[in-house]
């Protein structure tokens, strides 16, 4: 994770929060609808999307934590 600013550690925490947020939303309308059952491979994979997506929010959210502002280059 070289070579990036504070602010594009930024934009990807906000893009992957905008992942996060509308996967959940995909989630629940599959579990209101019994879809979840119905295409459980494809429910399946919205849940490692999800995971998948919050470990690198972490990963990220944890870089801007331990270096000073600026110093992320």
């Amino acid at each position: 994770m070289t070579g990036m600013s504070d602010d594009d550690y930024r934009h990807l925490l906000n893009e992957l929060e905008s992942l996060l947020r509308e996967t959940a939303e995909t989630l629940q309308r599959f579990e209101e609808t019994g879809m979840d059952e119905q295409l459980h491979e494809d429910y399946q994979k919205l849940l490692t999307i999800q995971a998948e997506a919050q470990r690198e929010q972490q990963i990220y959210l944890d870089a801007l934590r331990h270096h000073p502002p600026g110093q992320l280059h």
